[in-house]
């Protein structure tokens, strides 16, 4: 009997799971540091705006690619073994908020704007709750059944 742990329903091999954390995490503070440099007027950096925009656009059409890449079978193992099922639904509907929201910010009309930027920031903040949960969870041992 071998005394390695088994593996995670569900978990990325390593050569997949590096690039996309590292991918959601440039994504993810370009658009923060965008937001404090261009909304909240804060000096962050030497980047301009809009060298942070570009970074942020970037690096979400990549993160959707490796989003798109992951879910056919990361999504249906974790869903066949009943892992994870209520953070992963929460990180498709996170991300699908994103990407349509990010669509509209650059394809929008005017009228909408406002209501597209704030959607894209809240939901753009908790996305990193969201994130963060998804991976604390998947790292739980599954529960073993009780002995009789």
């Amino acid at each position: 009997m071998s005394s390695s742990r088994p593996r995670r329903v569900g978990l990325l091999p390593a050569w997949q799971r590096s690039p996309t954390h590292l991918i959601l995490a440039i994504c993810a503070l370009s658009g923060l540091l965008f937001y404090f440099r261009h909304d909240l007027q804060f000096e962050v950096l030497l980047e301009a705006s809009h060298s942070l925009l570009v970074t942020h656009g970037v690096s979400a059409a990549f993160a959707l690619l490796a989003f798109g890449a992951i879910l056919p079978g990361h999504l249906r193992a974790a869903w066949i073994a009943k892992r994870n099922r209520v953070s992963g639904v929460m990180m498709i509907a996170v991300m699908s908020v994103l990407m349509l929201s990010g669509l509209l910010l650059y394809y929008g009309n005017e009228e909408m704007r406002d209501g597209v930027v704030l959607t894209h920031l809240v939901v753009g903040f908790a996305a990193f709750a969201v994130f963060l949960l998804h991976l604390l969870l998947g790292r739980r041992h599954p529960r073993q059944p009780a002995s009789h």
